[in-house]
């Protein structure tokens, strides 16, 4: 029994390698084309699609009649007929992006497949045709599969223009904590991923055998039939293995470039004293190598298995006998490819000098708030998490706030107890007395016991014994009567209205604020944003996710005298861009992490800011 367990897992071992001895064996008939050609898509699809995402929000903007994209007008922009059109083309145009690159990497692929080589003409001709093709209308499912299906997996960017799609922080927060969203999140996520594996052959037969893209995904069906966990297997294993040797090779390229420079420089050649910059320039290089050659790789990972299962049921005849076909390439052809890559270089470099030029100015070190106290160390929204978070120095901590049935304003994020006590009901339902008779669980941060919920008063005190400021979300729900009235209230009789900025993601809570009190300050939490948000009514400052905070939106709010306020930070990586962007505030659930984060960034202006952005931007170009 032993013996047969080895020898089948020495079997796998050797045919895995002979995968892998087989990708190696299609780059090398046509190394430098298929290198050529991949950089020369990266640099070309990126900047046109960002490109064309400027185009596309701008139009949007202006045939909707407003300025501004922002949660408040969001759902009738979306349902616009204009929106709907000028969506469907944004994504026709990043689809032929991707088909393009995934259509000539095919074709090369295809000639080292049978030992021979090609070259940038042929690769783009035999994109082009794949582009061609899927305009036609039985074709147009491939626009799904190309830009959402596969972004969604995380695991196959076969192209530049396949991006990743990220949750928001808030999203991924909203999913860790709610037991039954994180469930669905992952039974969906598994399913998906079981839909990839079936259909993941559909774009190499509708390239390759030149069928309609339905019957493309019932051939890919039959064709992997009894191969998909051999499939999935080898796509995982050698996703693996890049990251590994991508990771690998970053950090070797990085630490010895700074130490031959401290060397060189007659600096400080330690590495420890330097581990937070080449942590961030290795996160940056790996990214650029993983942008580059992940589509490569793992195209040639997929054309190898896609030619052996096709030999395996004698259907190697269906390949439409173009694919093996070259074109003439004359020089003046790889020339002009030379001379547009340049061209969007160049272009790019002059538009984002021009773009950045305020970057020149130096920077001021960001204020840290405290999301919900330091929930990361005690119950989040406690007076046990919002004490340990005055005690850390803090300026800012943040708060939810829901009304009872009594009408007291009492501190939790959702609108049921469930979740930090177990309890199924809602605050709204419930006097307050009733509320304080439940603690929190033991499963909560911290080793705290007999834990409750807070009034709003309770931690408005609180912050202003310790000279705090408050931001105090309002949740609460529709039937809640005089809620924010209530709220008012409380932050009066605490003598805290100058020290408080009251925020909210449903716009019509800020401007009743607005009515009752226009003089304290308001903040309007956005996860999305973009245009003139100056032309926001009812708000003194902005909070918005911080995937969305760009320089210049910082840039444009500050000129207007509005403060720019982001969360929900809790990893290092994006904190020196936030600084460059010159951020007000950064919302965290760990304060501390943050804080010492910041203290190891650099708040200089001029090339060193600009670097930061570039840096961050390449960072995400696979996002």
């Amino acid at each position: 029994m032993k013996n047969a367990i080895k020898e089948k897992v020495r079997k796998s071992v050797d045919n895995f390698i002979d995968f892998l001895k087989n990708i190696f064996m299609l780059f090398r008939y046509n190394f430098g084309e298929i290198s050529f050609f991949v950089f020369s898509c990266a640099i070309i699809t990126l900047s046109l699609t960002a490109l064309a995402k400027s185009i596309f929000l701008n139009s949007v903007m202006f045939f909707n009649g407003v300025t501004y994209i922002a949660p408040n007008n969001l759902l009738s922009i979306i349902r616009s007929i204009p929106t709907i059109l000028l969506f469907i083309i944004f994504q026709i145009i990043v689809t032929f992006f991707a088909l393009f690159e995934i259509g000539g990497l095919l074709h090369a692929f295809s000639m080292s497949q049978i030992g021979r080589n090609t070259n940038i003409a042929s690769m783009c001709y035999f994109g082009y045709n794949a582009c061609k093709r899927a305009l036609h209308p039985k074709n147009w499912l491939i626009i799904v599969f190309v830009i959402v299906l596969l972004p969604l997996t995380k695991v196959l960017p076969v192209s530049t223009s396949t991006f990743k799609v990220i949750l928001p922080g808030f999203v991924s927060q909203t999913i860790d904590y709610t037991q039954s969203y994180t469930i669905i999140y992952n039974v969906a996520y598994t399913l998906l991923l079981c839909g990839m594996v079936v259909y993941v052959f559909a774009i190499k037969i509708f390239v390759l055998e030149k069928t309609d893209f339905i019957e493309s995904c019932n051939r890919s069906r039959t064709l992997g039939k009894g191969n998909y966990f051999t499939t999935f297997f080898y796509l995982l294993i050698l996703t693996v293995l890049l990251n590994f040797s991508i990771n690998s090779i970053s950090s070797i390229v990085v630490i010895n470039i700074r130490e031959l420079i401290a060397v060189i420089s007659k600096g400080d050649a330690g590495i420890v004293s330097k581990s937070y910059d080449i942590g961030t320039y290795t996160y940056v290089l790996r990214q650029i190598l993983k942008s580059i050659s992940s589509p490569a790789i793992l195209n040639a990972g997929l054309t190898v298995l896609f030619y052996k299962y096709m030999e395996e049921r004698n259907l190697f005849n269906k390949i439409s006998r173009d694919t093996f076909k070259e074109i003439e390439s004359p020089h003046s052809f790889r020339f002009a490819i030379y001379a547009i890559v340049v061209f969007v270089l160049i272009s790019n470099g002059i538009y984002l000098l021009n773009k950045y030029s305020f970057l020149s100015e130096p920077v001021d070190r960001p204020l840290v708030c405290a999301h919900r106290g330091d929930n990361v160390h005690a119950p989040e929204n406690t007076m046990e998490a919002f004490e340990l978070a005055v005690g850390e120095n803090l300026q800012w901590i943040e708060l939810d706030v829901h009304q009872t049935a009594d009408g007291v304003v009492v501190c939790n994020h959702d609108a049921n107890i469930y979740r930090t006590t177990g309890v199924n009901l809602n605050i709204h339902d419930c006097t307050f007395e009733e509320l304080s008779k439940y603690e929190y669980l033991d499963s909560m941060p911290g080793d705290y016991e007999h834990v409750t919920m807070p009034t709003l008063k309770e931690a408005l005190l609180l912050a202003r014994e310790n000279e705090v400021n408050v931001q105090v979300e309002i949740k609460g729900h529709k039937d809640d009567i005089n809620f924010e009235e209530n709220i008012l209230k409380a932050i009066g009789e605490t003598g805290m209205h100058d020290n408080v900025m009251i925020i909210a993601q449903d716009y019509t809570r800020l401007k009743r604020i607005n009515e009752l009190d226009p003089t304290i300050t308001k903040g309007y939490c956005m996860f999305l944003a973009t245009g003139n948000l100056n032309d926001l009514e009812y708000t003194d400052n902005i909070s918005i996710e911080e995937s969305n905070v760009t320089p210049e939106l910082v840039k444009k709010m500050h000129d207007a005298g509005v403060k720019v306020f982001c969360w929900t930070v809790d990893l290092e990586d994006t904190i020196q861009y936030l600084v460059s962007c010159d951020v007000d505030v950064i919302g965290t659930d760990n304060p501390l992490l943050i804080s010492s984060a910041l203290d190891k960034v650099n708040y200089s202006g001029g090339f060193l800011r600009a670097f930061y952005i570039v840096l961050n931007n390449i960072a995400n170009m696979d996002k």
